[in-house]
């Protein structure tokens, strides 16, 4: 039978039949099957949450940079920390990096998922507005699920719908729709570009952090070695 549903929002009504025994449909659900903002789907992470607040160092999207110990004993001279505390301090830090390191690469792959999306979007987009110029109906294909097409009529119209998130579609010119995914395009693509930058960055100081792990246990196992310190208990 026909399925009917009604949108209402400040600036227009947007109201969407389909009918699936005639497969009539009207044409903005060309663009509503393939639409992906970025806006309310993908999270970047241009600031990290404060949570080495002894850093204050300006760095790619304010993650701390990790000091490379190269002395331990002027190290844990000047941190007053024996090497137990300073390799707990050491640990935790590697362990807030790792945080930091799976929201920025979930983060990445969402904006990498959603770029080609919106560039399929733009291009249905540009087909409807050269085919909008004419008085020829359109005959193209539709998606009702991921694995289920219909075939539908495109008439002439001057409007399309995209989904916003979070349930909510609006109705757009093509000019005003085609502004608009051309700016979440370049804004996606310059929140690619600058995670993968704070992912080399934080890549860096995971292994400076694990360099000096390192250090600090190699020079306990030495001064255990000569006697300057106590064995451990077994």
């Amino acid at each position: 039978g026909d399925l009917s549903f009604q949108i209402s929002f400040a600036r227009r009504e947007v109201k969407i039949t389909r009918s699936f025994k005639s497969c009539r449909l009207v044409s903005i659900l060309v663009l509503v099957s393939s639409t992906a903002l970025v806006g309310a789907s993908s999270v970047l992470l241009t600031q990290v949450p404060d949570i080495m607040s002894e850093k204050t160092v300006t760095t790619p999207g304010g993650i701390p940079a990790a000091d490379f110990i190269e002395n331990v004993d002027n190290h844990l001279e000047s941190t007053k920390s024996n090497h137990e505390q300073a390799l707990a301090k050491l640990q935790d830090l590697y362990s807030k990096y790792k945080f930091i390191e799976s929201r920025l690469s979930q983060s990445k792959a969402n904006l990498k998922g959603k770029i080609p999306e919106i560039k399929k979007t733009l291009e249905a987009l540009k087909f409807l507005k050269t085919k909008s110029t004419g008085d020829e109906e359109c005959l193209t294909d539709f998606e009702l699920s991921p694995t289920i097409l219909a075939k539908a009529k495109l008439k002439k119209t001057d409007t399309v719908c995209l989904w916003l998130g979070a349930n909510v579609m609006m109705e757009f010119s093509f000019d005003e729709a085609e502004n608009l995914l051309s700016g979440n395009l370049g804004t996606a693509s310059t929140n690619l570009e600058r995670i993968q930058e704070q992912l080399l960055f934080l890549r860096d100081q995971i292994t400076t952090t694990e360099v000096n792990m390192a250090r600090v246990y190699n020079h306990e196992v030495r001064l255990r070695k000569s006697g300057k310190l106590p064995a451990k208990a077994e």
